[in-house]
């Protein structure tokens, strides 16, 4: 099966990507890795005024990237943005349906440093609240940058993807297709796969609904007639 992870850096990563792609490879591993950089003053499409610009990020975003299902996405913590940094970042995106159900990493070459500052500067409330937002956002890991590569590819070696991904992934490999007749939710009826990838992906509640039915509708195809 072929995995599929982004890194999300302000730092070209094309060497440190070939390396992970091939070391990838000898643990038993087909990986497909792309780069999106965010914050590099020379990637103009997601800046304005040498700033990151979310709107632009997220257009640039699903240009480059519509369709694609990543099983794991590596953000780097430190853009060098007066606003923006990798939490940050997740949010903006999961606020626009983006990653909302991808394990996300995020990885500094300072990632204890940024920790200890918050606990020791921070006032108690304001502490909660940073350390809230480092967790509350789908994020599996905190690294060190020097650990990314390896526990990116220890990831891929110890987990099994997601029933939600899985879904995403078939759906947005057949867009135009489209279902029989038979749904017993209407949002979905006679909709494309694709249209129903972003019905799923926007609403929990109709993700779920889509899950039970697609089960039940399984078991009852499957299921000997006596």
């Amino acid at each position: 099966m072929v995995r599929k992870c982004l890194i999300i850096d302000n730092e070209d990563q094309t060497e440190e990507i070939e390396k992970l792609i091939r070391d990838a490879k000898n643990d038993g591993i087909e990986l497909i890795c792309e780069q999106f950089s965010v914050g590099d003053p020379e990637y103009i499409e997601v800046l304005t005024k040498g700033a990151i610009d979310i709107e632009k990020v997220i257009s640039e975003y699903r240009r480059r990237f519509s369709g694609v299902v990543f099983h794991l996405v590596a953000f780097d913590y430190d853009f060098e943005d007066v606003k923006i940094n990798g939490v940050e970042l997740i949010r903006q995106l999961k606020a626009n349906r983006i990653f909302r159900n991808t394990p996300k990493i995020v990885y500094s070459g300072l990632m204890d440093d940024i920790l200890k500052t918050i606990i020791r500067d921070e006032s108690r409330d304001n502490a909660v609240t940073r350390i809230k937002a480092l967790v509350k956002n789908g994020v599996i890991d905190y690294l060190e940058r020097d650990n990314r590569d390896i526990e990116i590819r220890n990831f891929f070696k110890t987990n099994i993807e997601s029933t939600d991904l899985i879904i995403e992934e078939e759906l947005k490999k057949f867009p135009d297709l489209i279902f029989e007749q038979n749904f017993i939710n209407k949002n979905l009826v006679g909709k494309t796969f694709l249209e129903i990838a972003k019905h799923i992906e926007a609403n929990d509640q109709i993700r779920n609904e889509f899950k039970k039915e697609i089960i039940q509708q399984t078991i009852a195809y499957l299921t000997t007639k006596i």
